[in-house]
């Protein structure tokens, strides 16, 4: 029993170690080849013009570490089955050759992505999006580190896919950890913020069936789309796959005009309400009347609807009223309802001097707002530490299955 018990722990440290360690050299390594050394040199292929801040990096990483002790833990059953001799799967693989492996692992890839869409789809359902995706989607503006940032329950769902496949499928070792090291590739290159994919003379994807780092980047922006992991398959059967992909992935490698435009139509709408802010949208020459941006206005992600509208006391000044949350539990005491932005003034070509009040946290910021079509683009800090944020127009969001506006 105890041998039983030291060999169990062992295994879990391995397993943990092996997780770990490819996450951070993927993780870390992307991280300091496209945003360090290469930042400069592929500053035309940077999806979003601004980066997301440290402490959001910092607790990507911690979260991802609690994810992989949960990937270890529900590996470690795997182990076991073997150990008792009721996984019989490797053993059959060997005997079937060289071509079952390459096919092998090639189903598994295969029906990981079909797993990975469903589950993802599914934990956007609003009663299982809280307690599942919701730490996932905090990351608005995502990065190298976000590829494992879980909750719980999702990241126990993700891990569950393995030992599924080895109960079902005869399948070696040596290829599941091949499966393992394209998923963490994969899945750091898809939050890497940098669109790699070679394009096309006409600005499509090279490999069009592959996904891209902009396809997951739209996800993030607006979580209603593109729910595939490695390929687009099951998107573009389902209706899910955003209608302006193309548009923005061809934005995404080129420089110019093309790239301009896109930048100017872009509502990147992410998952949450916390920080307010908006960099790099073109200053307007003449002033814009609170009037000219009242209405409803979503936050990333559809976390929560603004009503904007002149203020009671001064109609010259800009007001917001948080009305609607998609998870009214995350917020504070009395935010539903409540004002978010107070006094915003139009000076120097932006909405200045206002209060915007986080309905999370009640942390106040002070900033700029600025209006670039159907999107503002927010900028606010608290004391030196700055946050930014895009909201859209309610009515400008597309659906699925809806003409693009």
């Amino acid at each position: 029993m105890y041998d039983l018990i030291l060999d169990t722990g062992r295994q879990w440290l391995e397993n943990m170690s092996t997780d770990l360690g490819r996450y951070v050299i993927f993780a870390i390594g992307v991280w300091l080849v496209l945003w360090v050394a290469l930042a400069i040199p592929l500053r035309g292929r940077k999806i979003r013009p601004e980066s997301p801040p440290a402490r959001q990096l910092v607790i990507e990483f911690l979260v991802s570490i609690r994810s992989i002790a949960i990937f270890s833990t529900i590996g470690l059953g795997t182990f076991m089955l073997e150990r008792a001799g009721w996984l019989p799967g490797p053993d059959i693989a060997r005997g079937w050759g060289p071509v079952w492996f390459w096919a092998s692992l090639a189903l598994m890839i295969l029906a990981h992505d079909a797993y990975f869409y469903w589950a993802h789809r599914l934990m956007h359902d609003p009663r299982l999006f809280r307690r599942f995706h919701r730490r996932h989607h905090r990351s608005h503006n995502p990065s190298p580190f976000t590829a494992y940032s879980f909750d719980l329950g999702e990241a126990a769902i993700m891990a569950s896919f393995v030992p599924v496949w080895m109960i079902l499928v005869p399948t070696q070792w040596p290829a599941v950890g091949l499966f393992m090291l394209h998923q963490i590739v994969r899945n750091t290159l898809g939050h890497a913020g940098y669109e790699l994919m070679p394009a096309t003379r006409d600005g499509r994807p090279l490999f069009d069936w592959l996904t891209t780092t902009t396809h997951h980047d739209l996800h993030h922006a607006q979580s209603g789309w593109n729910y595939g992991l490695y390929f687009t398959f099951w998107d573009r059967a389902m209706g899910t796959e955003h209608p302006e992909y193309a548009q923005r992935f061809a934005a995404a490698v080129r420089k110019g005009a093309a790239h301009g435009a896109s930048r100017a139509q872009t509502g990147a709408v992410a998952a949450g309400v916390a920080a307010f802010a908006l960099l790099g949208a073109p200053q307007q020459a003449h002033a814009v009347a609170p009037s000219a941006v009242a209405g409803d206005w979503a936050t990333p992600g559809l976390g929560a609807v603004v009503r904007l509208a002149p203020c009671a006391e001064n109609a010259a000044h800009l007001c917001g009223r948080l009305v609607w949350a998609w998870d009214p539990r995350s917020m504070r005491a009395g935010a539903v309802g409540g004002l978010m932005l107070r006094d915003a003034a139009w000076r120097d070509g932006a909405f200045r001097d206002g209060v915007l009040v986080s309905p999370e946290d009640g942390r106040a910021y002070r900033g700029q707002i600025t209006l670039d079509g159907d999107v503002l683009r927010l900028r606010g800090c608290a004391g030196p530490f700055c946050q930014t944020q895009v909201w859209r127009r309610l009515e400008s969001i597309p659906r699925p299955g809806a003409a693009s506006p």
